[in-house]
């Protein structure tokens, strides 16, 4: 197949690929009435995003990035603290509690970090860092506009609204995907010059927050927020209004058309994202999940209990994340992967922030997306899910691309 398109397959296949992938998952898992067992299979493993990660893998190898790996000088600190992070990764999930829950969640994760590395090389050899963001905000405008028309489609009064989504196994984990994207967006913006271009990333903004809202994920609002208000801090191009003014007007307008449109669940709609609670309280129960954890996390606190271990070890209504990254990791690595994690997060920080503040039309939009994804996961599992974890991985990936001068490019 790579003969066959003329060796053009990483200029112009995997963005695309990669960032058609969510979309392809909803066509496989169209279903107005019910999921069939094979789409069910699918959205389980989530088979066109792993896929695509597979493939760009393999690509990269071929490409040569062992060799490009061994080539770079890597820093000792990080190093070690990646090093031991999978030694404990493959450790716990040998010993887990769940020891298959533990061990395939692992595979992911490695599989995730694998991906971020084979962007990285590919965006440095092959094609441009905005190939891949445009990619992806193409293939989400092709997402929203199919999560339309599959709204039409439903007529079944007795449709599961909450766990009969395509694409997802719970309508709100759609919140991870669009605060990335509305993120993309944002990013782009704070850098652009053309009124066509601006005007289309608005509209995408728009309609991505009114999405957001009426399916009942105000999360989606604390990643875009999150991802403006630390981009205020330290990155100039956001301190533009064309940035975060067109992130707070699109908000406002997107919460307009919100409330315009009735909910079909009790769990959905405008209204949902300001006034639910669970037992009058308006985290919706986090405060008892968060509890729970620490419990669990004091009785393993050095080395944790293996990655997706909460509902065996911190049982709460059969759910599976602890809706705080740091818990998260916290349970899964204990103190040890605590402190790996937070050597790697300062130091990929440190060694990306002047390339983004310099390079913005390619690296600054990545940048804003894995902000709000990590902005958001302090509230929920937008770092647990494979959908926003694939994308955070490809969103480090193009960054640490700029680390180093590119050998080759395609044209």
């Amino acid at each position: 197949m790579l003969a066959l398109m003329g060796g053009k397959a990483e200029r112009y296949f995997i963005p695309a690929a990669i960032g058609f992938a969510p979309f392809v998952l909803l066509l496989l898992t169209w279903a107005p009435h019910a999921r069939s067992h094979a789409q069910e299979l699918i959205l389980d493993f989530y088979a066109p995003v792993v896929a695509v990660e597979l493939f760009t893998i393999a690509v990269a190898l071929r490409e040569g990035m062992i060799g490009a790996l061994r080539r770079r000088s890597w820093p000792r600190l990080p190093t070690a603290a990646l090093v031991l992070l999978i030694v404990i990764a493959i450790g716990t999930a040998i010993v887990a509690p769940d020891p298959g829950t533990a061990r395939i969640a692992t595979f992911y994760w490695l599989l995730h970090l694998l991906f971020g590395f084979s962007v990285a090389h590919l965006c440095a050899v092959r094609f441009w860092p905005l190939d891949l963001v445009v990619a992806y905000l193409i293939g989400f405008a092709a997402f929203l506009a199919g999560s339309i028309l599959f709204t039409a489609q439903v007529t079944d009064p007795n449709f599961n609204w909450t766990n009969g989504w395509p694409a997802a196994a719970h309508i709100r984990h759609l919140g991870y995907y669009i605060a990335a994207m509305v993120a993309l967006c944002i990013g782009l913006a704070a850098t652009e010059r053309r009124a066509w271009v601006l005007g289309g990333l608005f509209v995408l903004s728009v309609a991505s927050f009114a999405f957001a809202l009426w399916t009942g994920s105000r999360g989606t609002v604390v990643g875009v927020v999150g991802a403006v208000i630390i981009g205020l801090l330290i990155l100039p191009q956001i301190r533009r209004p064309q940035a975060w003014g067109g992130a707070a007007l699109s908000l406002i307008l997107g919460a307009a058309i919100a409330r315009l449109f009735p909910a079909p669940a009790s769990n959905m709609g405008f209204g949902r994202t300001v006034t639910a609670t669970v037992d009058h309280e308006v985290t919706t129960g986090r405060t008892t999940i968060w509890r729970n954890v620490l419990g669990a996390i004091r009785h393993r606190p050095l080395l944790g209990y293996g990655e997706d271990q909460m509902a065996t070890v911190a049982p709460f209504h059969g759910i599976i994340q602890t809706h705080d990254v740091f818990l998260q990791v916290l349970l899964a690595w204990g103190a040890v992967g605590f402190a790996c994690v937070l050597v790697l997060a300062v130091w990929f920080v440190a060694r990306s922030l002047p390339n983004v503040r310099h390079d913005g039309a390619g690296l600054l939009p990545p940048f804003m997306a894995m902000l709000a994804l990590a902005s958001f996961a302090t509230i929920d599992g937008a770092l647990f899910h494979l959908i926003p974890v694939s994308i955070f991985a490809a969103c480090a990936g193009v960054i640490a691309s700029g680390w180093h001068v590119p050998e080759t490019r395609a044209p």
